[in-house]
């Protein structure tokens, strides 16, 4: 069964659908948020109706089936707290093809959330890779609603790192094709992503325009990422404005965070109580 609704906020008519599922009052309930264009956002959410209510970020290309996802949205069960994941439109149940993707459609989507869907209660964000870029992002737009950050090798810049890594014959082939295809690493298959990706975002460089961010932050970066690199956050620290700013390096750990539940936990454990 399906219940609908309509939130109406100033111009903005966005459409809101719950599926109700026959389980414990503890299980997460499918939503799908829908754009004014109607492009849909759907997601998760373990709804306790107690703040602060937790979003995970996946990273680029990456879905909230993902491994991290499925073992931060148990732990909210268990704790008994307000938890949402959720598809950025171009992967997973959402709407849109994956070439569309830009850190402001990104963005857009977890707006989506925050404003029209929690209403702006307060959150914590746990962000991913790409992810831990979008919730910077996010905290210097909405500090209001923004409490606390809890980053996981956030690949800032990683995007303008690619394009700048490219020969200048590839990279102006992309910029005039507006399309390029290449295998990811990890085993999706061949992308298709837009020179729209990359235009994007240059208005994102947070290295260097550092953010001021007024929540407590959290980085856990693995010695041994081999796709973000752990100076990269320090590079990061250095340049931003966040007094209450923490890196835990975590030896040994590799990008997916493989065999650092215990340490992933403990910080949202951590940041959860501090803001709660």
């Amino acid at each position: 069964m399906f219940l609908f609704s309509f939130v109406v906020l100033g111009r903005l008519r966005v459409a809101l659908f719950y599926m109700e599922q026959p389980v414990s009052p503890s299980a997460e309930r499918a939503f799908t948020l829908v754009h004014p264009n109607g492009d849909r956002v759907c997601g998760l959410i373990h709804e306790n109706h107690t703040d602060p209510v937790g979003i995970f970020l996946p990273g680029f290309a990456s879905n909230m089936e993902g491994t991290k996802s499925q073992i931060l949205a148990r732990n909210a069960q268990a704790q008994g707290w307000s938890w949402v994941r959720f598809d950025p439109r171009g992967v997973g149940r959402s709407d849109g093809p994956f070439q569309a993707l830009t850190l402001s459609r990104y963005l857009a989507d977890l707006r989506l959330i925050l404003h029209h869907m929690l209403q702006d209660r307060p959150v914590l964000l746990v962000g991913s890779s790409m992810g831990g870029w979008l919730g910077t992002i996010a905290a210097t737009r909405w500090p209001e609603q923004i409490r606390a950050l809890l980053l996981i090798a956030p690949a800032y810049n990683f995007i303008q790192e690619i394009f700048r890594r490219l020969p200048a014959a590839e990279r102006q082939a992309w910029e005039d094709s507006n399309l390029r295809c290449w295998e990811d690493p990890y085993g999706l298959g061949e992308l298709h992503m837009r020179f729209d990706l990359v235009a994007d975002s240059w208005r994102y460089d947070l290295l260097r325009f550092p953010p001021y961010l007024h929540c407590p932050v959290e980085i856990l970066h693995g010695s041994a990422d081999e796709a973000v690199p752990l100076a990269l956050s320090y590079r990061f620290a250095a340049r931003a404005h966040a007094p209450e700013l923490a890196i835990r390096p975590l030896p040994g750990v590799d990008h997916r965070l493989r065999g650092a539940d215990a340490t992933l936990l403990r910080s949202l454990q951590s940041l959860w109580t501090r803001i709660s």
